[in-house]
């Protein structure tokens, strides 16, 4: 029997805001993290853009600790706090679900770096490197030694977790899990990124008929996922309903995305098939908009090929015009979005949107926030290699 799955508990560390109301404030007022290098040192490359986190020392995490895991620890804590916590579960029926991006790479390079200038940087450091690394601290914080799965499909990392998480719990063998995602900054991506030519040396604009390509960012958002019925036995918050995920593979390119959107709609229908939804349930997308010439034509047309006629009501917004590309953590970026959006009736905007490419013409939202009845939500993350996914959220009404 499949159990419905709800998300009981909402934590985000941006480059905003330490918090999700915060972050979602700002947001809706239209602020943008994005800004000159502070923290990352990439001398001679063209871009020098990006949204960097920025948090006070706190000597309680340890030295040893990892801006990634710090993150994503500080959005269990906040998301446990909103629900209670795991009070009087079965340990082994809690598991960890995250998607990697850069994962160990900062402590790689810090590692090598002082290798290769003749220090002796404790053995410690290379433990981090470990994609595994931020997905086993947050279930030791959690208390769970069920099931856990680092997923990384590159930009859809994270949502393909939170697919994952929904999918255990669904089906009876999971009663809660933390699902989401960490990225920092790094200079083997940001040189590789920009080895592509994929970077704006400006601010992104996505959807826009003039973008020139993604700005980088990092943070955590992280999702605590429990079945509906447990979730009622003891009074806990409910942020949203997870009814479908979808995920797909385009077979076509290295970094490109299909040219017609093949894949991502493929995704996009499994979700909404899955859910239950017909294309005019669906109020609000929360695109992937990477502001890369090739995808935010792709995943338009992925949208229209889904949804048909449906798509041009729908409301759609790039939260990338805000918080950069946060890569492996981008879709759990996105599902904050919609889980907001479904709770306040508000759509944050997608910046700097003032001339919109004609092969865009959907409701992207642009400049400023607007009001919504958000009913029904879909959540898009596209990555290199063609992985894509697509999660349905539903407004939670007490039924």
């Amino acid at each position: 029997m499949t159990r419905r799955v709800v998300i009981t508990g909402v934590g985000f560390v941006s480059s905003l805001a330490p918090d999700g109301p915060s972050t979602w404030a700002r947001m809706l007022e239209g602020a943008c993290a994005i800004g000159p290098l502070t923290k990352l040192k990439m001398p001679g490359e063209p871009a020098q853009m990006a949204a960097e986190v920025h948090l006070p020392e706190d000597p309680s995490f340890g030295r040893r600790v990892t801006l990634g895991e710090r993150m994503a620890l500080m959005a269990l804590g906040e998301s446990l706090q909103t629900t209670t916590g795991p009070k009087g579960l079965d340990p082994h029926r809690m598991g960890s679900f995250q998607g990697a991006g850069t994962s160990g790479l900062p402590s790689a390079e810090t590692y090598t770096q002082g290798r290769m200038a003749g220090r002796k940087p404790g053995a410690a450091n290379a433990i981090y490197q470990s994609p595994t690394t931020i997905t086993d601290a947050l279930a030791r914080e959690l208390g769970a030694s069920g099931p856990r799965s680092t997923v990384m499909t590159a930009c859809s990392s994270s949502l393909m977790a939170i697919g994952q998480a929904w999918e255990r719990i669904a089906a009876g063998e999971l009663d809660l899990a933390v699902a989401g995602g960490a990225e920092t900054l790094c200079m083997t991506t940001y040189a590789g990124f920009s080895s592509l030519k994929a970077m704006d040396p400006g601010l992104c604009r996505p959807f826009s008929g003039d973008r020139a390509g993604l700005n980088l960012g990092e943070g955590s958002a992280q999702f605590v996922l429990e079945p509906l019925d447990q979730a009622l036995a003891r009074g806990a918050e409910i942020f949203a309903e997870v009814l479908g995920y979808g995920a797909s593979l385009d077979a076509h390119h290295s970094t490109a995305p299909h040219p017609e959107g093949d894949g991502a709609a493929r995704a996009i229908r499994m979700a909404m098939d899955c859910a239950g939804f017909n294309p005019s349930d669906v109020d609000f997308i929360s695109a992937h908009g990477t502001a890369t010439p090739a995808n935010d034509c792709s995943e338009t047309t992925a949208i229209k090929t889904a949804l048909g006629e449906a798509a041009t009501r729908v409301s759609v917004t790039s939260t990338k015009s805000q918080f950069g590309h946060t890569l492996g953590a981008s879709g759990a970026v996105g599902a904050f979005a919609a889980v907001m959006s479904l709770r306040t009736g508000k759509v944050s905007p997608t910046l700097r949107l003032e001339d919109p490419d004609p092969a865009c013409d959907l409701d992207y939202t642009p400049l400023h926030a607007r009001d919504r009845n958000v009913r029904a939500a879909l959540v898009n993350a596209f990555a290199f290699g063609g992985n894509n996914a697509c999660v349905a959220l539903r407004r939670w009404e007490g039924r």
